[in-house]
């Protein structure tokens, strides 16, 4: 499971990279294929049917494919942008603070709210994804994806070899709050180094705390990472209510696209949000 599960990610990573050599355009094109896929996983969570929920996911692939190959000079931008990021966030922020409260209980989400949802958060993190490319190009947007990935993949590592007190029982039961420390203390480090040996204009992290300063800013990389365990946890939880163990089956060793992207969903609005604020 574990060599399946590395080799999908290595393939990712690679389509990753061919498409940002192909161009920020194609890049985004392929990014709004995969959120679109996502989209769709997460709609046939709340009970709608696969063909309604593939038929949206098809939908907002092909607008954002569209825009990103056929508009890529237009803006992500503007007061109305800045509050969908700013409800998304918010809404984040309170997912995090429920599933803190909830861990012992578990929580429902109604299916009409987790629709609205769907929509409204896959909508955000993609635009997200196009803001920080027409900033700093493909880079920028990577260093976003870091703070997921270390979160993550060092979670679950950590949790492997040290794993003993359960996080969110009622939740995600193979959690523990030693994976999770493990995945904040990579992010930090990882986040204290870029800002030590990289251009700062290319890593969000380092904009984030040449701009709020070092106090200020390391609070921000706590809040992103807590809100990328939301974003998993969130999804978790959906699973448990549609009484599935993965979004989907299109990625051997990971489950579906929802599943990988779940943190980033999270992540994408809030760090949006934060980068417009400071």
């Amino acid at each position: 499971m574990l060599l399946t599960r590395v080799i999908t990610a290595v393939v990712l990573l690679l389509i990753l990279w061919a498409a940002a050599w192909a161009g920020d355009h194609v890049l985004c094109a392929v990014l709004a294929a995969g959120y679109g896929i996502a989209l769709a996983e997460w709609l046939k969570l709340t009970g709608l049917t696969a063909t309604v929920s593939y038929g949206f996911g098809v939908l907002f692939a092909a607008a954002g494919a569209a825009l990103s190959l056929f508009a890529p000079d237009v803006q992500v931008s503007g007061p109305f942008y800045l509050a969908l990021q700013l409800a998304c966030a918010c809404v984040w922020l309170a997912v995090t603070a429920v599933c803190y409260n909830a861990r012992a209980t578990g929580f429902h989400v109604s299916p009409k709210a987790a629709i609205a949802l769907a929509f409204v958060i896959t909508s955000a993190a993609w635009l997200a994804v196009r803001q920080f490319v027409q900033m700093g190009s493909w880079p920028l947007l990577i260093s976003v994806f870091m703070i997921v990935w270390l979160a993550d993949a060092c979670a679950y590592f950590a949790g492997r070899l040290f794993g003993k007190t359960r996080m969110a029982p009622a939740i995600s039961p193979k959690k523990t709050w030693e994976g999770v420390a493990g995945g904040f203390v990579s992010v930090f480090a990882a986040v204290l180094a870029a800002w030590a040996w990289l251009p700062h204009d290319m890593v969000l992290t380092s904009i984030l705390l040449d701009r709020a300063g070092v106090a200020a800013g390391l609070l921000m990389v706590f809040v992103l990472t807590a809100v990328s365990v939301a974003g998993d946890l969130f999804e978790s939880s959906l699973k448990r209510q549609a009484g599935v163990k993965d979004s989907g089956r299109l990625l051997p060793g990971h489950g579906g696209f929802y599943d990988r992207l779940d943190s980033s969903l999270a992540v994408l609005p809030t760090a949006s949000a934060m980068l417009m604020i400071v």
